[in-house]
């Protein structure tokens, strides 16, 4: 069985406190010298362990001892298979091409067999690349990565087909699953409906089958409210499964609205600025 342990790196900055308090959470042996060398060796021999850690940037930034700390966890994770580390390297985001299908499709394989999506067979790589591509003639597709390897993806695309619903949009995300229940779910949506609101959409809406208590935390977190449930709405793995909709208005129901500009069309120096501030974090 895999360990998690959630270290907080600003209890790190302090020699003498950063040892004791990762003593206590990693449960170091008792021939734990409290120094770096000893560190690297308890960490090695911990077995199967998955480190997450919060704030390791501003530890980065900072320097100093905690800095050292850091670049001991790195080292060892990067020698011992069976440690990962998590949140070391800041998680940065860009648009994504069709380039990625293979990549974004290899996260989405993780979901085929799942009531997550109602897909029932994996789409090719070429197919996937077509829905890269119409997605982002109008919507942001956004594709996660972790020191250069993608770890997921968002974006937004239409709910109905008729003009009248030009100001709405359903948004989807996957991540990688050795990734989940860090917060990187919740940055990752927040930037994509920050991007909508510079398009000009109005109301942000989520798709949720039932029960996915993560999923539905990851919406009403972000002032996602339930506007309804439809029962037994699709049969898959040899059930039937309930699907909750979720709805967030975005901006003011102005009469009349502007046009919903195309993210191409948007405002490029906002856009900019808001995957800065995201891959800054």
């Amino acid at each position: 069985m895999v360990k998690t342990v959630n270290i907080d790196c600003a209890a790190l900055r302090d020699r003498e406190a950063a040892h004791a308090y990762l003593a206590g959470a990693l449960s170091l042996p008792e021939w734990y010298g409290g120094n770096l060398d000893a560190l690297y060796d308890c960490l090695t021999e911990l077995g199967p362990c998955r480190i997450v850690l919060s704030g390791a940037a501003a530890l980065r930034r900072a320097g100093g001892y905690g800095a050292k700390i850091l670049a001991v966890l790195e080292d060892a994770a990067r020698d011992d298979p069976d440690l990962v580390l998590i949140g070391a390297e800041p998680a940065a985001v860009r648009f994504a091409s069709e380039q990625d299908a293979a990549a974004l499709l290899a996260i989405y394989a993780q979901y085929i067999d799942t009531s997550i999506t109602f897909e029932t067979a994996l789409p090719s790589e070429e197919a996937f690349a077509e829905r890269i591509r119409d997605i982002s003639r109008v919507y942001p597709c956004l594709m996660l990565e972790l020191a250069g390897r993608p770890i997921g993806y968002a974006y937004a695309h239409r709910v109905r087909e008729r003009a009248a619903y030009d100001w709405v949009a359903e948004l989807s995300i996957y991540l990688d699953r050795d990734h989940v229940g860090h917060g990187l779910g919740t940055r990752l949506y927040s930037l994509l409906i920050d991007l909508l609101r510079l398009q000009g959409l109005k109301t942000a809406m989520g798709c949720v089958t039932l029960p996915n208590d993560k999923s539905e935390a990851l919406h009403k977190g972000l002032g996602f409210h339930l506007v309804g449930i439809s029962y037994s709405s699709g049969y898959k793995n040899g059930a039937w499964h309930d699907v909750a909709w979720l709805e967030k208005p975005l901006a003011p129901y102005d009469v009349p609205p502007a046009p919903l500009l195309p993210i191409g069309q948007a405002d490029p120096s906002a856009v900019a600025a808001l995957l800065e501030n995201f891959n800054k974090a």
